[in-house]
C-alpha cells in the first residue's frame, strides 16, 4: 500500500458508499425483509470502513457520519427480530399450537413496523452526508499522500481483534450477555475485514464464510434470547409449560453447539503483540 494507502481505502469508501446508495433506493422502492436486510448489511459495511478511517486518521466528521449510520441501524432492529421471530414461530407451530396467538400478534407487528420502515427509509439519505463522505475522502487522501499505511492498517485491525480476544476471554454459557458481547465484535472485525478486502488480500479464500458461521452460531443464541424475552411479555410471564420447555432447550443445545466450537476464533487474524 505503500503511498496508495489513502487511496485505495477512499476507492473502498466510494464503493462501499455506491452500494448503500444501490440498497437504500431499492428499500425506498419496496421496505421488504429481503431489501431491508440488504440495506443493514450495507450500512454495517460502510460503519466498518468509517470506523477504520477515524482510527487512523482522526476527524471529527468521521465520528457524526458514524453517529447517523449507527442510528439507521438501530431504526431497523425491532423489524428484523420480529421478522426472525416469525419465521421461527411458523415453523414450529404445528408441534406447539399453543402459538397460535403470539403468532398472529407477531404478523400484526410486523406490518406496524414495516409500514413505518417506508417512513424511517424515506429520512435516511441526505445530501449533506454525501457531502461529509466526499470531503473526509479528500482530505484523508491529502493527509495520507506519501504515507506507507500498510503497517497502520494492521495494527488497527490487530486491535480489533485483540478487543475481540478479550470479550472471549470472559465468555460464559451461564452468562448470555457475554456472548452476546462477542458477537459484537466479531462483526465488527468481519465487516472490517469485508471492507478492506481490496487491500488485505493474502487471507484464506474461505476466511469470511468461517467467520459468518461463527457468527451465526452466536446470532442463534441471541435470537432464542430475544424470543424467550418476548413470549414472556407476551404471555405475561405465563409462558404454557411446553412452550417454554422446547425453546428453553433449543437454546441450551446453541449455546453448547457454540461453546464446542469457540476455540475457532484464534484462526480469524494474524497472531501478533497486541493479542
Amino acid at each position: 500500500m505503500a503511498k496508495h494507502g489513502g487511496k485505495l481505502l477512499i476507492d473502498a469508501l466510494d464503493e462501499l458508499w455506491r452500494k448503500y446508495r444501490k440498497r437504500l433506493k431499492a428499500c425506498r422502492q419496496t421496505a421488504n425483509e429481503d431489501n431491508v436486510h440488504e440495506l443493514r448489511v450495507s450500512t454495517r459495511r460502510l460503519l466498518a470502513l468509517i470506523e477504520l478511517l477515524q482510527a487512523l486518521q482522526p476527524q471529527p466528521a468521521l465520528r457524526r457520519i458514524r453517529k447517523t449510520l449507527k442510528n439507521q441501524l438501530d431504526g431497523f432492529d425491532e423489524l428484523r427480530d420480529t421478522q426472525v421471530m416469525l419465521f421461527e414461530i411458523a415453523k414450529t407451530m404445528p408441534a406447539l399450537p399453543e402459538l397460535e396467538p403470539f403468532l398472529a400478534h407477531l404478523h400484526r407487528r410486523e406490518q406496524q413496523l414495516l409500514a413505518e420502515s417506508q417512513s424511517l427509509v424515506a429520512g435516511l439519505y441526505q445530501p449533506k452526508l454525501r457531502r461529509k463522505i466526499v470531503k473526509i475522502g479528500n482530505r484523508f487522501k491529502a493527509r495520507t499522500a506519501d504515507t506507507d499505511l500498510h503497517a497502520a492498517l494492521l495494527a488497527a485491525i490487530d486491535k480489533v481483534y485483540a478487543d475481540t480476544i478479550n470479550r472471549y476471554q470472559v465468555i460464559d454459557p451461564r452468562d448470555l450477555a457475554s456472548i452476546h458481547h462477542l458477537r459484537i465484535a466479531v462483526k465488527k472485525l468481519r465487516y472490517l475485514l469485508i471492507s478492506v478486502q481490496a487491500i488485505i488480500t493474502d487471507l484464506p479464500e474461505d476466511h469470511s464464510k468461517h467467520l459468518q458461521r461463527y457468527l451465526t452460531r452466536m446470532g442463534d443464541i441471541q435470537n432464542a434470547t430475544v424470543l424467550l424475552q418476548t413470549l414472556e411479555i407476551f404471555f405475561l410471564a405465563a409462558v404454557p409449560p411446553a412452550i417454554k420447555e422446547y425453546y428453553q432447550k433449543q437454546q441450551q443445545a446453541l449455546i453448547d453447539e457454540f461453546m464446542l466450537h469457540r476455540e475457532e476464533i484464534f484462526g480469524f487474524w494474524r497472531e501478533s503483540d497486541s493479542v
